[in-house]
């Protein structure tokens, strides 16, 4: 089999997790064309020499002088790609042996993008393996939760569209997006958010497999996604944008339920002194950022939620 997958991964002040993510690499070693690796301004720079990856597997070390954030690393890595087909993993998370089985069943497939199953920590935590349940059931709903490798129509896509916005879920066609100059926003946090909605939005050709692929561990304090500052409140014009590219298609209430529980989820996850700010910006998105058939649709199937962020309850 031919390797034809690169896989990309930011990383910041996380030797320790990147050495144990490449040391796992191995088993895929006949599927890796490229490691692309951005340090993002790690405090110690990352040295090649030190970095455990297995033999004949090309690396491609790039770093940031100051951090950029992983939306701007991982768009460095995007830029570097040679192979037909990109992975995006986290330093932290660990990719298993499944991605092999996965490039087998793609080898004679045409696609955009091909979306995988994941293991959650916190689902371990509770003795089970796989997805959380909310991620499983719109599998399920979707008709594939099961079956290695199953084409996504319309419908199943606009399910699939609400699942976690991760950006290692998924296997691109590295084409496409750059066809369409997809990427992630270049922000601190919630930067992934472009990359999986203008991704749906513009495949033609979607995948699903049930392989678990990665095993995704929830990170402890001290990283980006604790971040309860002004930086959260920068996701707006990127919901404004993307609201804006969706208009009322398919994915339009898909999205505006997702916006609309991002801003609860903020309220619930910012400092006090910042709510202010994100109740007018919760409104604004609300009022007039959502075409009108979409927020009447919204609030018909969404009345708490909407009237919650409406009235910044938590504020």
């Amino acid at each position: 089999m031919t390797a034809t997958l690169t896989l990309a991964i930011p990383v910041h002040d996380d030797a320790e997790g990147l050495g144990q993510l490449l040391s796992r690499l191995e088993p895929l070693s006949g599927i890796l064309a490229r490691v692309i690796v951005v340090d993002d301004g790690s405090p110690l720079p990352l040295e090649e020499e030190g970095l455990p990856l297995p033999a004949g597997v090309p690396l491609t070390l790039l770093r940031h002088d100051r951090a950029l954030g992983p939306g701007a690393a991982r768009n460095r890595a995007l830029e570097a790609v040679e192979s037909p087909h990109l992975m995006f993993l986290d330093a932290d998370d660990t990719p298993t042996t499944e991605i092999a089985g996965l490039m087998r069943d793609l080898e004679d497939q045409t696609f955009d993008l091909c979306l995988v199953q994941h293991h959650d920590s916190r689902a371990g935590q509770e003795l089970r393996w796989g997805q959380m349940s909310w991620d499983r059931a719109l599998w399920q709903a979707a008709g594939v939760l099961a079956g290695a490798l199953s084409p996504v129509g319309p419908e199943a896509a606009a399910l699939l569209a609400r699942t976690a916005n991760y950006p290692w879920n998924k296997l691109y066609r590295t084409d496409f997006l750059r066809e369409h100059g997809i990427g992630c926003t270049p922000i601190l946090v919630h930067e992934d958010v472009e990359l999986h909605w203008r991704s749906f939005l513009h495949a033609k050709s979607l995948l699903a497999s049930d392989r678990v692929c990665v095993v995704h561990r929830v990170a402890g304090e001290g990283r980006l996604t604790d971040r309860r500052g002004p930086e959260r409140l920068e996701v707006f014009p990127v919901l404004a944008r993307l609201a804006a590219e969706i208009g009322t298609g398919p994915l339009a209430l898909p999205f505006a339920r997702f916006a609309t529980g991002l801003c609860d989820w903020i309220a619930g996850n910012l400092r006090e002194n910042c709510l202010p700010e994100l109740a007018t910006l919760s409104r604004t998105f609300l009022d007039r950022d959502l075409p009108p058939s979409v927020r009447q649709a919204l609030e018909a199937e969404e009345p708490e939620l909407v009237a919650r962020v409406r009235c910044s309850v938590r504020a």
